[in-house]
C-alpha cells in the first residue's frame, strides 16, 4: 500500500510538473516532424546531363545502351551546356561522349565533392551499360543474397528505433534524476525521513511515474508512424524493460551527486555515449566492439524487430529479459547508494 501511495502521490505531483509536459510536447513535435517534414523515403533525384558527338552508327548503339534508363539522361547540345547545367543542379553529374579516331571517349564531369568510391561506381556502371551492347559481350557477374528474406523498412519508419531508444527509454534517465533533486530542493526528502516508507518504495514510485510517461510517449510516437504494422504486445514489453533500465541507470548516476547541477554533466555524457550506437544502426559496416557492448546497441535492433513483418521473437525477448535483469541489479545498487546518501 505504501508503494501504491507513493506512486499515486508522485503521479499527482508529476502531472503538475514541467518535465511531464515537456516529454509529451517533445513526442508530439517528433511525430509532427516525421509526418510533415521527413519523406517516406529519401530518394536521390540525380540526373545525368549528357552531350553526344559521334557518328550516326555509333549514336544508335549508344541510344540502345541507354535503353530503359534513358529518362535519367538529359541530352544537351554540347559539353559547355552540360557544365552550365551542372552549375544549377549541384546534385547531378555530366557525361560528354565524343569519338576520336573511331574510338568512343567517355568524359565524366563531376561536381568535385564526390569521393573516389562514387567515381569508380559511376564509371563502372556507365561503362558496363555500354559494353553490354557490344556484340559478343557475355555477362559473367552474379549477385548472391545471404539473407534472401531480409525486410527493408521505409526511411521514415526506420528512424523510429533511434527515437524510441533516446526518447522513451533514455529520456527517463535524465528526468528521474530531476525528480530526485527537485524533491531534495523542496524538502520532500526530509518528510520521507520521518515516515515509515522505505527508500526502495520511494524510488519505485519515481520509476513508476517515468514508466507511465515513457509508455505514453512511446505509443504517441509509434502509433501515427508505424500504424498497424508494429507488433504492439512485444513492443509494450520491450518498452517497459528498456524504460526500466533507463530509469534505474538514472537513479544510480544521481545517487553519486547531491545537486542536479553536479549530476548534469554525467547524465548528458551517458546519453551521448549511449547515442553512439545509432551510428552503427545506420552504418552496419561501422560496428566496433566498443559500440556493440553499449546497451543501446541491442536495444535499437530490438525496437527495429518489432516493426518487421517477420520479427525475430527470440532476439526481442532476450533483450526484454536482459534489460529487466540488468534493471533489477542496477536498482539494488542505486537503493544501496541512496540508503547512504538520500538523507536529511
Amino acid at each position: 500500500m505504501k508503494l501504491l501511495y507513493n506512486f499515486l502521490k508522485d503521479m499527482k505531483l508529476s502531472s503538475k510538473s514541467f518535465y511531464f509536459y515537456v516529454e509529451i510536447g517533445f513526442a508530439l513535435i517528433i511525430v509532427a516532424v516525421l509526418l510533415f517534414v521527413v519523406p517516406e523515403n529519401f530518394e536521390s533525384t540525380m540526373s545525368v546531363y549528357t552531350s553526344i558527338d559521334v557518328d550516326a552508327s555509333m549514336m544508335e548503339k549508344i541510344e540502345e545502351a541507354m535503353g530503359e534508363d534513358s529518362d535519367e539522361y538529359i541530352l544537351l547540345e554540347s559539353r559547355e551546356a552540360v557544365v552550365k547545367a551542372l552549375e544549377d543542379e549541384r546534385n547531378s553529374i555530366g557525361l560528354s561522349i565524343t569519338q576520336e579516331d573511331g574510338v568512343v571517349v567517355y568524359d565524366f564531369i563531376l561536381q568535385g565533392y564526390e569521393d573516389e568510391k562514387f567515381r569508380n561506381i559511376i564509371e563502372t556502371t556507365v561503362e558496363t551499360g555500354f559494353a553490354s551492347e557490344i556484340q559478343g559481350y557475355n555477362k559473367v557477374t552474379s549477385i548472391t543474397k545471404l539473407d534472401k528474406n531480409a525486410e527493408k523498412l521505409s526511411d521514415r519508419v526506420n528512424m523510429l528505433p533511434i527515437i524510441l531508444t533516446l526518447n522513451a527509454a533514455f529520456m527517463g534517465l535524465f528526468i528521474i534524476a530531476s525528480y530526485i533533486f527537485l524533491d531534495k530542493e523542496e524538502g520532500t526528502i526530509r518528510a520521507l525521513a520521518v515516515t515509515p516508507s522505505a527508500i526502495w518504495q520511494y524510488l519505485l514510485g519515481k520509476i513508476g511515474v517515468i514508466m507511465v510517461s515513457g509508455i505514453l510517449t512511446g505509443f504517441l510516437i509509434i502509433l501515427p508512424i508505424a500504424g498497424f504494422r508494429a507488433h504492439y504486445f512485444h513492443f509494450t514489453l520491450l518498452l517497459i524493460a528498456t524504460n526500466l533500465f533507463g530509469s534505474t541507470l538514472g537513479l544510480f548516476i544521481a545517487s553519486f551527486f547531491d545537486t542536479m547541477t553536479k549530476a548534469m554533466g554525467w547524465l548528458y555524457l551517458s546519453i551521448i555515449v549511449l547515442g553512439l550506437a545509432s551510428m552503427s544502426y545506420y552504418m552496419p559496416a561501422f560496428s566496433p566492439l566498443i559500440i556493440r557492448i553499449l546497451p543501446s546497441y541491442p536495444m535499437l535492433f530490438a525496437f527495429r524487430e518489432i516493426l518487421l513483418d517477420r520479427p525475430d521473437i527470440t532476439y526481442i525477448y532476450i533483450n526484454v529479459i536482459g534489460f529487466f535483469i540488468a534493471s533489477v541489479v542496477i536498482f539494488l545498487l542505486a537503493n544501496h547508494r541512496f540508503k547512504k546518501t538520500l538523507t536529511i
